[in-house]
């Protein structure tokens, strides 16, 4: 993983420095297209932001807390044009991720794991600045639905910790586009943020000491189109 992130940050330097050139403007018409098509790769950081229970108070545990655990992501880009320094971007994509909450009891401790692949859906409008010769900043912001999927979530069992397969999150990011001969490369940093309560009430100590669950997560994206 290690490897890996070293020759992404090299990648994002060299293509920075070229796009900086002034000797060269590398597809000069390519924002006057009013659709854009393309494919994103994600690594992220992933956790639960939890609310404890009136249970919590009065049962064996004396914490709970998230732990934060890596996951991956990859999908597809369609960009509108709406306006010079508007675009309206939908990102089908498929996120893989492992949820972690620990609770210590009295003598022990035990960390329940909930590993999960969404389907995602998020919509977001996107605000680009001026362009400096192979680059531009931008921001973006939207919502983003998840449906899971797969067969892990029929796996659980009910005295475990369970949470919902469907939720809505608010998404915020910023990101630079570099403009390379062939192809616009853009790092994006993303916060989601979950707005829904992910907590299925099962009868179990890991459930009654909670009151909410929501989800949370921070990912590095590499957009190509």
């Amino acid at each position: 993983m290690k490897s890996v992130s070293l020759f992404i940050l090299s990648l994002c330097i060299v293509l920075k420095v070229q796009a900086q050139d002034p000797r060269w403007t590398n597809l000069p018409f390519y924002d006057d297209k009013a659709l854009h098509y393309g494919f994103t790769l994600g690594i992220n950081g992933s956790g639960f932001q939890n609310k404890v229970s009136k249970s919590y108070f009065s049962d064996t545990v004396t914490s709970v807390s998230p732990v934060y655990t890596p996951g991956f992501s990859l999908g597809f880009i369609v960009n509108m044009r709406l306006h010079d320094h508007f675009d309206l971007r939908l990102l089908p994509t498929v996120g893989f991720y492992s949820r972690s909450i620990q609770y210590d009891f009295i003598k022990t401790s035990e960390i329940q794991t909930i590993e999960s692949t969404f389907v995602e859906f998020p919509l977001l409008l996107k605000y680009k600045s001026q362009r400096r010769n192979n680059s531009r900043l931008y921001v973006t912001g939207g919502f983003k639905a998840s449906i899971e999927a797969g067969a892990k979530k029929k796996q659980r069992k009910s005295t475990d910790l369970r949470t919902n397969g469907f939720d809505l999150c608010l998404d915020m990011g910023v990101g630079m586009d570099i403009y390379c001969p062939l192809f616009k490369f853009s790092p994006e940093i993303r916060y989601s943020h979950g707005l829904l309560n992910l907590l299925n009430n099962d009868p179990n100590v890991y459930s009654s000491s909670l009151s909410r669950l929501s989800s949370n997560t921070i990912s590095l994206f590499f957009n190509f189109e």
